[in-house]
């Protein structure tokens, strides 16, 4: 957030414009992160739901970096059994970085976007959110969800029929 007066209010409407959907929201704790000079700040969304809540705010090189950083500790866990019991604390950590860290790594997405030579509609286009890239990721976790459970399903609706047609 720049301290000169003059250019706040441009600046904000172009940090307003990249951010888009409650760019208050981002506005308020960004200059509460100022404030108290913390570079983290807790964000709720980012925490439970980091994989979407990436996917919604386009942060497409956040979004690599967690899913590279999930395989990596899930192959921990299966080149060293002895350590698969933590893969799953792990897992939660990485979480708890994403809440931590979410509105940091954002921020810093936003400032390069807004340190663009872009007009403010391009802002908005190259920032926001996108909504049709969630329902997509929604779409395919649900499919894929579907697909997993299908042999489970298979498996259960077998042993039922085994079952009954014992004696």
């Amino acid at each position: 957030m720049p301290a000169d007066d003059q250019a706040a209010p441009a600046d904000e409407a172009r940090l307003r414009a990249a951010i888009g959907p409650r760019a208050d929201y981002y506005l308020r704790h960004w200059r509460a992160m100022d404030e108290k000079g913390k570079g983290y700040d807790w964000n709720w969304a980012a925490c439970f739901l980091n994989f979407y809540w990436m996917i919604f705010r386009k942060m497409w090189l956040a979004l690599v970096l967690f899913i590279l950083a999930n395989i990596a500790v899930s192959l921990v866990g299966v080149a060293v059994p002895a350590l698969d019991k933590y893969t799953f604390v792990l897992m939660i950590l990485l979480t708890f970085v994403t809440g931590s860290y979410g509105n940091r790594f954002y921020r810093r997405q936003t400032e390069k976007l807004v340190a663009r030579d872009l007009s403010v509609e391009q802002l908005a286009k190259s920032g926001g959110t996108s909504p049709l890239a969630l329902m997509i990721a929604l779409v395919l976790t649900i499919g894929l969800a579907v697909l997993a459970a299908k042999p489970i399903l298979q498996q259960i609706e077998a042993q039922r029929a085994a079952r009954l047609h014992s004696p």
